[in-house]
């Protein structure tokens, strides 16, 4: 079990907790909410993952709390209010894009995880989530669709089969319905009524 990480609070639980909840900002919302969580009684190795900051960057939170309280905590600002200090390159931004288009960056985690270890960036969920929407990308990323991929065969075999598979496995001059039937499942061939008959 962790070992109870050893602050001296300037706050009492409750009073933390009322900062992190009535603030507005975004990075300091986050500082606030893992200095709370630490009062709570948890350790670092959970609350770093929960607040999306790596271990590192908590141990530093924790050192500046320990110099001047949550002032000093608050103080330290990551390119300030208002205009924020990009932390990737415009070449890494493009990078980012191409992985997203790419579909290898599915996710604003992804992001996160991609800029931690690709480029020795750390950012919090919401500081990637802020990337993602100046560049234009979306939450989620659709995966990337084969060149093969025939629209056509895919609708057919989310209705109940494949045309083209169901073919070869339907017996030669059976003359059954196979526009219901998945591959090789001649339990469920019926005669007419489909309009897609075999033999």
């Amino acid at each position: 079990m962790a070992r109870r990480l050893q602050i001296d609070w300037q706050e009492d639980e409750q009073t933390l907790y009322k900062l992190y909840k009535q603030e507005k900002d975004v990075q300091n919302r986050t500082r606030l909410h893992a200095l709370w969580l630490l009062h709570t009684g948890r350790p670092m190795t959970e609350v770093a993952p929960l607040v999306g900051v790596h271990y590192r960057t908590l141990q530093e939170w924790v050192a500046w709390y320990r110099q001047g309280g949550t002032q000093e905590v608050l103080s330290h600002r990551h390119g300030g209010h208002g205009g924020r200090e990009r932390r990737l390159s415009p070449e890494q931004e493009a990078e980012l894009v191409a992985k997203a288009e790419a579909g290898e960056m599915r996710t604003i985690w992804d992001g996160v995880r991609w800029a931690r270890e690709a480029h020795g960036v750390e950012y919090t969920y919401w500081g990637m989530r802020r990337v993602f929407a100046r560049l234009g990308l979306r939450k989620k990323v659709p995966r990337p669709k084969s060149p093969k991929t025939s629209a056509a065969e895919q609708a057919a075999w989310k209705k109940g089969g494949s045309p083209s598979n169901c073919a070869r496995w339907a017996p030669v001059g059976a003359g059954v319905c196979i526009g219901q039937m998945k591959c090789g499942s001649v339990s469920s061939a019926k005669p007419g009524g489909c309009g897609l008959h075999v033999g």
